[in-house]
Formats: structure tokens, C-alpha cells, sequence
């Protein structure tokens, strides 16, 4: 048998089970209510409560703690509580009698509750999916539970041990079941308490004992009156909106399984053997959905980076899990971010070290020619060589349920996807991002790429405008530029790389400036054409109008995240749409049983910050943790050249904050291995708290930032001061020593003249001895 074949076995023995399980819990629990029902009839416990009423009386104080433990074990048994309702009106009064019933009804609907949900709730799911009317029940109930268990609560008509059970085998949370009971029922346990200090009234008048005369007895009698007619109104307003309640939700009911969501169409070109592997690993075209789960303690929405570590690290730890992608695994990651820029990337710095090989003696003998489609075909076979480690095979081999198709919410604990609907314990937000939308006039119609379209080209264009010179923006108009093309790179902001800090982002511009880049920064394009094949950018710049003719326009103009077609309201779930999901620090949305991670729900819009808080998904929806997201050290580079890494707070952020800082700033010009590589453009700088060696943020400039900045983002996450960094060892020469540097500059600082001193008097007088 194939490993495969194994695996779905297992899937098929896994989803069987708990109904086996379920339907032995439903006999022997019917077995149970059948005796206790037999035991009811046959000891005649009704009239048996009159008695046990009159033996409370005489406990004193210990009688309403009595009496709660009746309600809660009549609850359970099926017993009517209305005798013990009126009795506690009868022997405590309304204040004393409507806090003891409330207090044991409580916990008795609770109980009842949660012995009706252990017996039949598992074979009752099975059951329902075969019935879309009681689907919908089920769905109504999940997505209005609190709605419909305190309009039915409200009404003292309806039949409440019946109902403890009922709810029991539904999917209301318990939360909402509980305090929906609670509220529901008091104006039902006032009513029927004020009975039982009407009848104790008369009982006292009948024998001669009563103490308020004829006219307190009357007034008794007008307030039951009263009772009785506000509990009819309400109980007919309860009914009225119990029925707009189910109406309602009929809206949010579960698709016929027949129906199919369609998918959509895979944007990947050209389709040779290398793009032909990666969809087959990613979106196999003859994929089959499996069956769902009667129930998941994980459903997992979106398959990049965030989703993926999400199902994989959950499915490791043994959870039942479902992962739902509609478009390409491995998200914007491996398809079109990390991975094919960075292959772009490597063979753009190759091109230009060897354009520049002449400066360290090395001469080529020619011009440096780029063969653009041998780039962009060994960027397609590097990702389609990677891709196995996203594949839907893969994470089907991790025990996951791997799904096709749009996912969306259709309730508090339910997704739809494909036409069939998936419950969960827990779920998580992982859809991603995606290129943002600039409103330009005519640049739709004109077409442009972005970073979704670019890996798809097989020709270098002659002229490009990049449009945004953020991080994506940033990178690929230097790759382009020294594969050949003329770039114009076109900023709203007065700096590229707006967020970074100033003097960083000066180091970048005056490199793209020498490597012929032509800037136009603090420009606005007003509106894009066509003439002749090519396409006509008109800017505004320095006060000018300036019109720009290229033959592609490449969009790179911030994120927009994912949050359309989800069903979010469905859920309860609250989202920005230009801000994405909204989550506390523990990244829970406003449904407490749904997460999110990764671009949709953070402002680190990094493949590593994704899979960290992916991580912490697990942690706190599985296991209750109370991992914070803010706790998380999330260091990031963008990747010209030279590289820009940072981790921490900026300079004026602490300063903004009112945090007093020292700033230690070392010259990569005066690192050895810098001046030796050539590499001299450039410089490290650490923000500490003033007075101490408490690292508060960092910013690299150099060729290789991304990989130094790890050594600054172990130090903070540790705790460990910038002064302790002086004693660790490093490697000579390296570009990392700078920080080493860095280090030894702190240390200096706590030389001050009064120390010095006192060192100089130590040092005189050891002189001075033999």
C-alpha cells in the first residue's frame, strides 16, 4: 500500500470514529434518562416535593443552599421546577427566593447543558449534514445563539428542561448559552416566585397570621395581576422576535453541498516545464477536496507563509486541521516575493560586480551583456525547485486537509468552502495582501505590472517606470537598471524608502543615482497614455509637468490586504479594508474564537514576522498562552545595494516617546573587511537608552545588513546590553565587527574624566612601589 493510500485511510478511520464514539454516548445516555423517567413515574417524585418543600423550611439557613442543589439535580433528571420555584417564593420571600432560583436554574440549564452536548452532540452533527433545513437550524442557532436562547428563555411557555438539552446538541458556545439562560429566565423566576409569596400570603390570611390586613393582601393580589400581564407581553414580544431571529439567519445558511465555488484561474506564465512543476506542486490541477471533519480544532484561511506554519506547527501537535487556499500555495513568498526577487536580485549584484571587476584588477575584455529570459528561466527553475516544500502532497502527508477554493465564514465556528462547510474550534486569518491600486487616470486601461505580473515577463524592457520607491519598488528598479533597462523611479515621498531613517535612505539614493537611476521624488504622475505601442506618464514634479515615455510601468505602491469575499460580518469579525483584520495583541479578532497572522492582520509585512506570529496563533488558540505580539522582536531588511536592515525603535520614534537616547554610529569606511571588499558606502548605528547599554533599536547600511542585523535582534530579544556585545569574540575580519565596534564606543562612554582619575592616581602610586 502507498504512503498515500495510508494516510487517506487514516483520514477516513479519524472522521469515522467520533461518530462510533457519539452513538455508543447516545444509547447509554438514553438508557440513563429512560430509567430516571421510569424511577420518576414509579416513586410519584412530584407529589414527593411538598414534603422535601417542608423539610427545607426547617433547615434555616442552610434551606436556599438546599434548595439551589434541587434545582440543579431537577434540571438534569427532567424534572418540572416550577414547584421549586414556587416554593422558594412560598419560604424565602421574592428577594431571597428569586436569588436562590436564579442561582439554581442557572447552573442547572448549564449542567443539563453540558450533560446534553457530551451524550448527543457528536451523532447529531453527523446527522445534520444530510438535511439542509436542519443545517440552517444548526447555522441560525451558531451565528444568533445568544438572540435565540434568551428570546426563548424570555418565555416562560416554552418548556425548559427540554430545552437545557436541546441547546446542548446545538453549536451555541457555552458562554452565550449561559448568560443568555440567566438574563432570559428572571423575569419567569420573578413571576413565578411572587406565586409563591402570593400563596403564602393567603395561607397566613387563611389562618389568621398575617401581619399587612386586607388592603397589603389586595395590593398583592393587583401586583400579581400586573406579573401576569407584563409576562404575557413579554413572552408574545419573545415570540415575535424568536421568529425574525430565525428569519434573519436563514441568510447565512449553509449552501447546498452542490454547489461549487469556483476557482481561480492560475496567473503563472510562461508555462514551461519549470512553472508546469511549481503548480503542480502548489495547485494541482486534479486536485479532489476531501470530505470535511465533523469538526476541526483548526481551520486555517489563506496558504502563505503565515497559513502554512499555522496548519503544519497545529497538525504537528496532533490538532485536526484544514487548510483552505484558492489561489497558489506558498502565498506571495515563494510565487511572487521572496523567492523570485531575490533570485532577480542575486543575478542583478553578479552583473554589477563584474561590470566593476576592473577596480580589483579583474578585467572582463567587453561590455557586460545581460541575457534577461536565461535570468528570469533560472529564477523560474530555482522556485519550482523549492515549491515541494509548499506543496498541497506535502501538507496532505502532515495529516492536514488541504481544500481548493474560496473560503468564507458563514458563521461564528463555520467556513464554507467548495460548497461544503467546515466547523472549528479555532480559525485563523491568513490571507495575505496584495498589490495596492493607485488611482491615476488611464493607467488600468494603459496596463502595468506589479509584483504579481513582473516575474512573468521574458523580455527586458528598454524604459521603466517604477511607480512607488518603497521596499519592492526600491529593489527592483535597481535589479532592472543593471540588468540594462533605463529606470525611472517616481516617488510621492521626498525620499526613497520613506519609513527608513534619513541618512540610511541617503545611502541607497546616492548609489541609485550613480548607477543611473533617474529619481523624481516628491512627483506625482497625473495621468498615464498610449501612443505608438508605448506608454506616456505625465508627472508633476519640482513644479514642472514632465511626460515620461516607456514601454512597461511597474506599480509599487504599498499593500492592500485581503479581506474581500470572506464573509467577516457572518462571523462577527471586525476589518479595516485598507488596515486589514483587526486583533488584540494576543492576535485574536473580534470573534474570540478566530485568529489572524500575517500581512492581513499585521504591520510587519514579512515572511519571517509571519511565520513568527503564526507561531504565537498556536500558542494562544490551542493552548490558551497569552503570547503578545508586541513582545516579539521583528527585525527586517530591504535588499538593494547596499542593504538597509533595521530592528527596533528609530531614532525619533524614541524621541517621540520621550525616551532620552545616546546614539553610537560607526562608519563602515573604517571596518577592515569593508575596506578591503570594497564595500565602504555605508555605516551601523544603535540607539541606546541614555545612561545605560539597553539596546533600543538599530539601523545597518551595508552589502550584507540582512545577515549582521541577526547579531543586534539576539542581543535585544536576550536582553543583553550593547556594552556586553564588546566582550563577545568576533572573527577577524568581518563586516559584523563593526557592531563589536559599536560596543567598545559604549564602553568608552562610561570612561568619564572622574574615572579616569581615579584610575590615573591607582596606576601613579603601583608605579611608585617597588
Amino acid at each position: 500500500m502507498s504512503e498515500n493510500s495510508v494516510a487517506l485511510n487514516e483520514r477516513v478511520e479519524g472522521a469515522e470514529s467520533p461518530s462510533s464514539g457519539s452513538g455508543i454516548k447516545l444509547v447509554a445516555g438514553l438508557a440513563v434518562l429512560a430509567l430516571i423517567v421510569f424511577l420518576a413515574v414509579k416513586l410519584n417524585l412530584k407529589e414527593s416535593f411538598q414534603v422535601f418543600l417542608g423539610w427545607i423550611r426547617d433547615l434555616g439557613p442552610a434551606g436556599p443552599a438546599i434548595l439551589v442543589g434541587a434545582y440543579i439535580l431537577s434540571c438534569v433528571l427532567f424534572l418540572p421546577g416550577s414547584i421549586l420555584t414556587l416554593g422558594a417564593g412560598f419560604l424565602f420571600g421574592l428577594p431571597g427566593g428569586t436569588l436562590a432560583v436564579s442561582i439554581g436554574s442557572t447552573l442547572g440549564c448549564i449542567a443539563a447543558f453540558l450533560v446534553g452536548r457530551f451524550i448527543a452532540r457528536s451523532w447529531v452533527e453527523t446527522k445534520i449534514q444530510a438535511n439542509p433545513r436542519l443545517r440552517a437550524l444548526d447555522e441560525a442557532v451558531a451565528n444568533e445563539g445568544f438572540k435565540i436562547v434568551f428570546l426563548t428563555r424570555l418565555s416562560p411557555l416554552f418548556p425548559f428542561n427540554l430545552l437545557n438539552f436541546f441547546y446542548g446538541v446545538t453549536r451555541v458556545s457555552l458562554k452565550d448559552y449561559a448568560l443568555a439562560s440567566w438574563i432570559g429566565m428572571l423575569p419567569g423566576t420573578v413571576m413565578f416566585v411572587y406565586f409563591g409569596t402570593i400563596a403564602r400570603s393567603l395561607t397566613d390570611l387563611a389562618v389568621g397570621t398575617s401581619s399587612g390586613g386586607m388592603g397589603s393582601q389586595i395590593m398583592k393580589v393587583v401586583g400579581l395581576v400586573a406579573t401576569i400581564a407584563v409576562t404575557a407581553k413579554i413572552t408574545k414580544i419573545a415570540r415575535a422576535g424568536l421568529e425574525t431571529a430565525l428569519e434573519q439567519s436563514d441568510g447565512t445558511a449553509v449552501p447546498d453541498s452542490s454547489e461549487s465555488a469556483p476557482h481561480e484561474p492560475v496567473d503563472v506564465s510562461p508555462m514551461d516545464e519549470h512553472n508546469q512543476t511549481l503548480v503542480d506542486h502548489v495547485k494541482p490541477s486534479d486536485w479532489t477536496n476531501p470530505a470535511p471533519a465533523p469538526v476541526y480544532n483548526m481551520v486555517v484561511i489563506g496558504g502563505g507563509p503565515a497559513g502554512l506554519v499555522t496548519a503544519a506547527a497545529a497538525a504537528g501537535l496532533g490538532a485536526k486541521v484544514a487548510l483552505i487556499e484558492k489561489h497558489l500555495l506558498g502565498g506571495d513568498c515563494l510565487n511572487v516575493g521572496c523567492v523570485p526577487s531575490k533570485a532577480l536580485i542575486r543575478a542583478a549584484r553578479v552583473a554589477s560586480e563584474v561590470r566593476n571587476a576592473s577596480a580589483f584588477g579583474v578585467h572582463t575584455g567587453g561590455d557586460v551583456t545581460v541575457d534577461f529570459p536565461a535570468v528570469m528561466e533560472r529564477m523560474r527553475r530555482l522556485r519550482a525547485g523549492i515549491s515541494h516544500h509548499d506543496s498541497a502532497e506535502r501538507f496532505t502527508s502532515l495529516g492536514i486537509d488541504v481544500f481548493q477554493g474560496a473560503g468564507r465564514f458563514t458563521g461564528k465556528n463555520t467556513v464554507e468552502v467548495d460548497g461544503k462547510t467546515l466547523r472549528f474550534r479555532k480559525a485563523c486569518i491568513a490571507t495575505g495582501g496584495r498589490a495596492r491600486a493607485i488611482p491615476v487616470p488611464g493607467l488600468k486601461e494603459a496596463g502595468f505590472l506589479t509584483n504579481e505580473s513582473v516575474f512573468n515577463l521574458t523580455e527586458l524592457p528598454r524604459d521603466l517606470a517604477v511607480i512607488g520607491a518603497g521596499p519592492i519598488g526600491s529593489e527592483l528598479a535597481q535589479s532592472f537598471a543593471r540588468f540594462g533597462s533605463r529606470v525611472h523611479l517616481i516617488n510621492q515621498q521626498p525620499q526613497i524608502l520613506a519609513r527608513e531613517d534619513r541618512a540610511a535612505a541617503a545611502v541607497v539614493e546616492k548609489a541609485f543615482v550613480e548607477e543611473g537611476i533617474e529619481l523624481y521624488l516628491g512627483a506625482k504622475s497625473q495621468r498615464v497614455g498610449v501612443e505608438d505601442g508605448r506608454r506616456k506618464i505625465e508627472l508633476e514634479h519640482d513644479g514642472e509637468t514632465r511626460t515620461l515615455v516607456v514601454d512597461q510601468i511597474l506599480v509599487s505602491a504599498g499593500r492592500t490586504p485581503n479581506v474581500e469575499g470572506l464573509g467577516l460580518e457572518a462571523a462577527g469579525i471586525s476589518y479595516d479594508p485598507h488596515k486589514g483584520v483587526r486583533v488584540d495583541d494576543f492576535l485574536r479578532t473580534t470573534n474570540p474564537n478566530v485568529f489572524g497572522a500575517g500581512d492581513v492582520a499585521s504591520r510587519y509585512q514579512f515572511t519571517h514576522a509571519a511565520d513568527f506570529l503564526a507561531r504565537l496563533v498556536i500558542r494562544n488558540a490551542l493552548f490558551m498562552g497569552r503570547g503578545r505580539a508586541s513582545a516579539l522582536t521583528i527585525p527586517w531588511c530591504t535588499y538593494t545595494d547596499p542593504e538597509i536592515a533595521h530592528v527596533g525603535m528609530y531614532e525619533h520614534e524614541a524621541k517621540a516617546a520621550g525616551i532620552p537616547v545616546t546614539v553610537h554610529v560607526q562608519q563602515m569606511a573604517e571596518v577592515d573587511r569593508a575596506i578591503v571588499d570594497g564595500d565602504t558606502e555605508g555605516f551601523a548605528k544603535v540607539i541606546v537608552k541614555e545612561g545605560t547599554d539597553q539596546i533600543l533599536g538599530a539601523t545597518l547600511v551595508s552589502s550584507h545588513a540582512g545577515d549582521m542585523i541577526g547579531e543586534i535582534s539576539v542581543a535585544m530579544a536576550a536582553g543583553m546590553g550593547l556594552g556586553k556585545i564588546a566582550n563577545v569574540i568576533h572573527p577577524y575580519p568581518t563586516t559584523a565587527e563593526a557592531i563589536r565596534k559599536l560596543g567598545d564606543a559604549h564602553n568608552r562612554t562610561r570612561l568619564t574624566p572622574f574615572v579616569k582619575g581615579l584610575f590615573q592616581k591607582w596606576l601613579g602610586w603601583s608605579l611608585g612601589s617597588p
